[in-house]
């Protein structure tokens, strides 16, 4: 095998390893967001049940108030009574104060609907907030988590990097250029054997002539159809 594929081989590897931990690092952001949607989707689902709660007891608080004053009207009604003489108007405050009853009795119909839901919804409220807070100890710990793996892969990033000088050392320039087109163009994949006539980069047969120029190893030889460089495997 040529001295210059050997080279870029132990150059490739190192910059496989590094690609894919800048990958890794890239998804980070996209992990974070997903745990951090998945905690405000708790979020809004407690806020949401809250404020049904919430809605409810208000609506109860104001039947209440209503018929507090329902009664009010009817001991005025009968307060009144006491004091006319006329059967009109006598009859009409009695008319009223069916009215305010059948009204009360609506009121408070509705009132224990209304304690039913309440009662079948404190609990729910109690699980969504037990959830909601197990979730943020949970998103705590797992963003602690990436925070750690981010730093490790930057760290180990910064290691691979500052050897890379090292395995470029003796690389012809035009040559390390290349390699570095064909690396960023190709996913990571710029020197590739050649196995049964066949570049297993593109995946396409080449010529019997590369294949001989291949084996010869007096020269770099290229795929004419990707590009990428070839060589035999040992």
């Amino acid at each position: 095998m040529l001295p210059e594929i050997e080279k870029l081989l132990v150059l490739q590897d190192s910059d496989q390893r590094i690609r894919t931990l800048q990958l890794e690092l890239l998804a980070i952001p996209q992990q974070r967001a997903a745990k951090e949607k998945t905690f405000s989707e708790l979020s809004q689902q407690l806020s949401q049940i809250k404020f049904r709660l919430r809605e409810i007891e208000l609506e109860k608080k104001r039947l209440e108030l209503d018929a507090e004053a329902k009664r009010e009207s009817i001991a005025r009604y009968k307060q009144q009574q006491l004091q006319t003489r006329k059967n009109e108007e006598y009859s009409a405050l009695n008319h009223e104060i069916s009215i305010a009853e059948e009204k009360i009795r609506s009121i408070e119909d509705r009132e224990l609907e209304l304690m039913e839901t309440i009662e079948k919804l404190r609990p729910l409220v109690e699980q969504a907030e037990k959830a909601h807070v197990e979730g943020r100890i949970k998103l705590e710990t797992q963003l602690s988590g990436l925070e750690t793996r981010k730093n490790s892969l930057e760290a180990r990033i910064r290691e691979l990097q500052a050897g890379r000088a090292r395995l470029t050392e003796g690389v012809e320039e035009d040559l390390l250029d290349r390699y570095t087109r064909l690396f960023k163009s190709k996913a990571g994949q710029a020197v590739v054997p050649v196995e049964h006539e066949v570049c297993s980069g593109c995946h396409m047969k080449v010529t019997t002539q590369t294949v001989i120029l291949v084996k010869s190893e007096k020269s770099i030889t290229h795929c004419p159809q990707c590009g990428r460089v070839l060589y035999l495997c040992p």
